[in-house]
């Protein structure tokens, strides 16, 4: 038996079929119909809009390169990688595989390049863009991957100088965030002699532009810091406090996010806490671009929040290359108070005050709102690494207690455009822009080394025969004029041959005198004057020019004028007083 099935009536349907039904109301029933539709297809959309945050984003430029040649577009966390063998300009490469369980698909094959072999990406959007580099040295026959070297430029930015895998076991990030202002990345791999480069995966990817800001705040002395928007990034440390790794599933950037157990020091010292992604209330200012809800859900407290004056800190050390500066970018939210105005701490950084008296409450108007700080570090502050340390104000203001919620420690490239080492990429090929120049300075203070030592080599052979009875060999081996040319002297006092200073002359010193005049042989006299003519007190008396024939070691250079020191040394005999030292000229003038 079949039973007969009623339809059942609405009121809504006859509230409509009433209304319609009357000619007298046409214009109201259309009245109505407009409204209905616009709550029934609008409103939602409204309400959706209005309660969703601007967490979407979506990147002008999105290369998800995944290096297998043979592979289909695969859909890896949420995101769709390609081969990208279109941008890929090389003379030689080749093409391996592993069939050993990888923590991504993407590591199952990879690009081998013998030779320089460059990426190219045309770009739609100018500004900051995430570069990955994804490596996995997988075992193969002919490349053993763990013992390449090579190096990775983008552009007139060095990436990775003499780069090679230390754990074979993991795969291994580089992440950067670069500025490009050229219209076409240039991903360069350059091996090194006699090895090879590889590649797994690369991405590159627009940032949001409101990621980057242009200030910041120094750490020592703390004021701010300008430039930030013009640098290129490494990203070095990401880290999750309290809570779990974050992929870039859930991550709207694609950022991995790591939790912090293996650099939180003293873990006694510090308590885990964390409320639900949802109950996290972003601003206009700071969205979800700037870090994921589970972030700020999660925080890293003072285990012993109500003792009395504690005498601790919560501590992280993180190792980096203390040859570059860092930005440092501190995630906060106050998921721990219950009211306003209760939670006052302070921040280290390398035991330097990096945040003062930090009243959450205060800055964001509210609690559970993010909130985050660009602090730079120096690399002369850096010695042991990075020591990030939070701690209570202890001014009797409030709980006694201090959070953090997320870090990111970004490396900052160097005068040269380096993200790894003092090296320049230099046009043609990656390079040592200031070493070369270097070595070649080196290279010409050598030769010019050499060719003194020979010039040297080549007086002392062409020394006199009686060079051994002077006691200055100054003559034969050096210039007379070249200064001090009697510092092989056996006479200390007559190490002080120097040019005057009026710049007339030059003072000879007594063993150059002794030498020229044959020990002051009476043979070599070509003036006298009695002892009246020579009292330093009789006014009229001259010293007048005299010309010196005989003495025949003395330079012939008569573009130099010669003077003798103000003590002039005299020999008496019965004849009178020999003047030997007083050569205003050897020309007479």
């Amino acid at each position: 038996m079949e039973i007969e099935k009623k339809p059942k009536k609405r009121k809504t349907n006859l509230f409509l079929s009433s209304i319609l039904s009357s000619p007298s109301s046409s214009s109201v029933s259309m009245a109505i119909l407009l409204v209905l539709f616009y709550i029934f297809v609008c409103c939602p959309v409204v309400i959706i809009a209005s309660s969703t945050p601007a967490d979407t984003f979506s990147p002008e430029d999105n290369f998800l390169i995944n290096c297998d040649a043979d592979s289909k577009p695969e859909l890896i966390e949420g995101r769709t990688f390609k081969t990208g063998s279109e941008y890929l300009k090389t003379k030689s490469d080749s093409q391996i595989t592993c069939s050993d369980n990888v923590p991504s698909p993407i590591y199952k094959s990879a690009k081998v390049f013998p030779e320089e072999a460059t990426y190219s990406f045309t770009l739609k959007q100018p500004g900051y863009h995430w570069l990955r580099l994804h490596f996995y040295a997988m075992k193969d026959d002919k490349y053993d991957l763990h013992q390449s070297t090579f190096s990775v430029s983008a552009n007139e930015i060095v990436l990775l100088h003499n780069f090679k895998i230390n754990n074979n076991s993991v795969p291994t990030l580089k992440e950067y965030l670069i500025n490009m202002k050229d219209p076409t990345l240039n991903l360069k791999f350059s091996p090194m002699k006699d090895s090879f480069a590889f590649i797994n995966a690369i991405e590159v990817v627009s940032v949001p532009n409101n990621l980057v800001n242009d200030e910041g705040s120094a750490l020592f002395p703390v004021n701010k810091f300008s430039g930030l928007a013009e640098q290129n990034y490494q990203v070095v440390y990401r880290l999750n406090m309290g809570g779990p790794l974050i992929t870039p599933r859930n991550d709207t950037l694609g950022r991995i996010w790591i939790p912090d157990d293996n650099y939180l020091e003293e873990k006694n010292f510090a308590k885990a806490t964390s409320i639900a992604p949802d109950g996290v209330h972003y601003s206009k200012s700071i969205t979800p671009l700037i870090a994921p809800p589970m972030v700020y859900a999660t925080v890293i407290e003072m285990a012993d929040a109500n003792i009395k004056l504690p005498n601790f800190n919560v501590s992280w050390k993180l190792d980096v290359d203390k040859s570059f500066d860092y930005l440092l970018r501190m995630h906060f939210c106050d998921i721990v108070s219950k009211t306003a105005n209760s939670l006052y701490f302070n921040v280290y950084i390398n035991e330097k005050m990096a945040i003062s008296a930090l009243d959450l409450s205060a800055v964001t108007n509210g609690l559970a709102y993010p909130y985050y700080r660009d602090t730079v570090v120096n690399a002369s502050l850096i010695n042991d690494g990075l020591l990030i340390q939070i701690g209570p104000l202890n001014q009797g203001t409030g709980a006694v207690n201090a959070i953090l919620n997320g870090l990111e420690v970004m490396k900052m490239s160097n005068s040269v455009g380096s993200l790894d080492g003092e090296f320049g990429a230099e046009e043609g090929g990656l390079g040592m822009s200031h070493k070369g120049t270097v070595a070649a300075i080196g290279f010409v203070m050598m030769f010019g080394a050499f060719v003194g030592l020979g010039a040297m080599v080549y007086k002392w052979k062409k020394r006199p025969k009686d060079w051994q009875k002077r006691n200055s060999f100054s003559s034969w081996l050096l210039p007379l004029h070249a200064g001090d040319n009697s510092f092989l002297s056996k006479n200390s006092a007559s190490q002080k041959s120097n040019f005057n200073t009026s710049g007339l002359g030059r003072y000879f010193s007594l063993a150059e005198l002794q030498e020229a005049t044959k020990n002051f042989d009476s043979s070599e006299i070509i003036a006298r004057k009695s002892e009246d003519e020579t009292n330093p007190l009789n006014t009229a008396t001259t010293q007048t020019p005299i010309v010196v024939p005989s003495i025949t070691s003395l330079p012939t250079d008569n573009s130099r004028s010669v003077e003798g020191p103000a003590d002039v040394p005299t020999i008496n005999d019965h004849s009178g007083t020999a003047v030997f030292a007083q050569f205003q000229s050897l020309d007479g003038r």
